[in-house]
């Protein structure tokens, strides 16, 4: 039985039988194997994968017009706000934006001084 959701040890029997899912863990798989978004906490806060866009460390310095070095010695040192995959560093749009509102400064204002 190609791509069918195998129950887990913890699951309930009802899972057994019936095939829909028991626990978060395998609601999540059994969502990716029927194209369908894993439910969260409050109807209506879902976001596909498709509707995100990841940058890599090269991309988001390109962006950002800095070296990819200084990026990921930052996103390592959580300086930055990133995104691991796994091992895979990423950055989302809202990072990115996110890292340039952090840099921004304000201009300082010197007044003369008296004579």
């Amino acid at each position: 039985m190609k791509g069918a959701v195998r129950p887990t040890r913890r699951g309930c029997r009802a899972s057994l039988h019936s095939g829909a899912p028991c626990g978060p863990a395998e609601e999540a798989r059994y969502a990716l194997q029927n194209d369908r978004v894993p439910r969260r906490g409050r109807a209506g806060h879902e976001r596909r994968a498709a509707d995100v866009r990841l940058y890599t460390p090269a991309e988001a310095a390109a962006i950002l017009q800095v070296r990819e070095s200084w990026l990921r010695k930052k996103a390592s040192a959580r300086a930055v706000p990133c995104t691991f995959i796994g091992k895979h560093l990423r950055f989302s749009e809202q990072d990115i934006e996110a890292i340039i509102a952090a840099g921004a400064k304000q201009p300082v204002v010197r007044r003369r001084g008296r004579r």
